[in-house]
């Protein structure tokens, strides 16, 4: 069997040993045709890919052009439908009686708190990761977001 037409960028399944199980991961690093480097896109550890415990830290890649890389090979799940899969299930914690806060870069907001973006949609903050920074989760995946900016004065 060929193998997948993988680069960095891209999501790929592989064996966290920080969450104990497979989950989603995006490449960040490649040599050759073996993926190297992988984030575990829950827990955000950034180890050697290993697509099941145990298993060798390498994964044999096809090579391809960046004019490729939006395009699917045979079996793979494209990104946008992860990354919509993740926010289903996310949202299912979100309670019926919950309205989400609407988004505004000069208010605070803590980690799992539902918010409404005019763009994006609703979406669960995943991460803090700054004083004026947060990471979002929507139905096209995750966005940085600014927050706790001072209102600028005329």
């Amino acid at each position: 069997m060929a193998p997948l037409s993988l680069g960095p960028g891209d999501d790929v399944d592989a064996w966290c040993g920080k969450c104990l199980m497979v989950m989603n991961h995006r490449i960040i690093a490649v040599v050759g045709s073996q993926i190297k480097k992988v984030e575990c896109l829950t827990c955000h550890a950034i180890h050697a890919y290993k697509s099941e415990p145990g298993a060798k830290a390498t994964r044999e890649m096809s090579g391809r052009s960046v004019a490729d890389r939006g395009k699917n090979s045979v079996g793979r799940v494209p990104r946008t439908s992860r990354a919509e899969n993740e926010w289903s299930v996310i949202m299912t914690e979100m309670q019926p009686e919950t309205q989400p806060r609407s988004y505004n870069i000069t208010k605070s907001y803590m980690v799992a708190e539902f918010i409404e973006h005019p763009k994006f949609g609703v979406g669960r903050v995943m991460e803090i990761t700054g004083a004026e920074k947060m990471v979002v989760i929507f139905k096209d995946g995750r966005k940085t977001l600014l927050c706790n900016r001072v209102a600028a004065t005329i």
